[in-house]
């Protein structure tokens, strides 16, 4: 792969998820992703998707070393991403047009754990085809 290109993919989405927030910041979202409602279990399943993308992208962009936690290994950019996340999920509960709801939050933390093992496992694989 090529890193300058998955760095711009990560970058671009990045973008994009902030452009996501603004315009559900400011109550627009019915006008963009009303058909997520047709789906069932669409917001859910949106959020699991967003999460896991970018967190994905991420931590194929920004390669670090996994730091060991009591639970397990996260990276620094998973960590990241659940920060900023988490923070913008408690955002909702001040802001009139969004809700705060704990199963969005659950749903991106599914998202954070699939992207970030898929993109472990990846690098795993990438770094053992450079070893041989």
């Amino acid at each position: 792969m090529k890193h300058h290109l998955i760095r711009a993919a990560a970058i671009g989405f990045i973008l994009f998820i902030i452009s996501a927030v603004i315009i559900a910041n400011r109550g627009e979202g019915g006008n963009w992703w009303s058909f997520i409602h047709d789906i069932p279990y669409g917001d859910k399943v949106g959020h699991v998707g967003l999460m896991g993308t970018l967190c994905f992208l991420c931590n194929l962009a920004f390669p670090c070393r996994s730091i060991k936690l009591p639970s397990g290994l996260v990276t620094p950019a998973t960590l990241t991403v659940f920060t900023l996340v988490s923070l913008e999920e408690l955002s909702q509960a001040f802001i009139p047009s969004r809700s705060c709801d704990l199963f969005d939050w659950l749903a991106d933390i599914a998202g954070i754990i699939l992207g970030q093992t898929a993109a472990l496992l990846i690098l795993r694989r990438q770094k053992a085809a450079s070893e041989n």
